[in-house]
């Protein structure tokens, strides 16, 4: 379970499907507790709230327990220290601000050609260049397919918290943002981007 106040969660479904692709890169975890950093592959239209698709090493042992097992992903977004300083406010204290989507769902393994095709709309929802294509022609594709397993993960559960400070005046929201903005940080330099794009917690 994610502690959320109700002041900090998302919008809606489509807000946080947003989040998760522009964050793709989730925590999957499992009991008894381990853990695989994946890049993730969302299906908005399909089931109630959308399918994630994801990969892993064959060899992994984490993918031979997984088959019909509850998981938990997790996706992070920028985050950063916030100084007292900051606020224009006489009394405070530091905390940390970030953002986060949780997903709890039953992962399924897939076939190997589903696998293949997965893998094929993962890489094309990624790679910019056409002329990287030319470097994995199909045989090759293929052969590197059998070295991994597909999973997709029908979610059941989608959850996400923005702890951006847009609880506090509007005068302590702005200097949090000026001072992220000013960081030499690329972390709270993308966490003001965040703050900006959602416009929460700038004001």
């Amino acid at each position: 379970m994610l502690y959320c106040p109700k002041a900090m969660a998302f919008a809606s479904t489509d807000a946080l499907h947003d989040f998760i692709e522009q964050h793709a890169f989730g925590c999957l975890v499992s009991q008894p507790f381990f853990c695989s950093h994946l890049p993730w592959l969302l299906k908005r239209q399909q089931g109630e709230q959308g399918v994630l698709y994801g990969h892993l090493a064959r060899q992994n042992p984490h993918a031979k327990a997984l088959n019909g097992q509850q998981v938990l992903i997790n996706f992070t977004g920028p985050h950063a220290y916030i100084s007292p300083g900051w606020y224009q406010s006489k009394l405070a204290v530091p905390t940390w601000n970030y953002a986060v989507a949780h997903v709890q769902g039953k992962a399924q393994l897939l076939e190997p050609e589903e696998t293949l095709a997965m893998l094929e709309e993962q890489v094309v929802s990624y790679e910019s260049e056409p002329a990287a294509l030319a470097k994995m022609p199909a045989q090759y594709r293929e052969q590197l397919a059998r070295a991994i397993v597909g999973i997709q993960v029908p979610i059941e559960q989608l959850t996400g918290k923005l702890k951006l400070g847009q609880q506090r005046s509007a005068e302590d929201q702005q200097g949090v943002l000026t001072a992220l903005q000013l960081s030499e940080s690329h972390q709270a330099q993308a966490l003001a981007a965040l703050m900006t794009n959602w416009q929460l917690g700038v004001g």
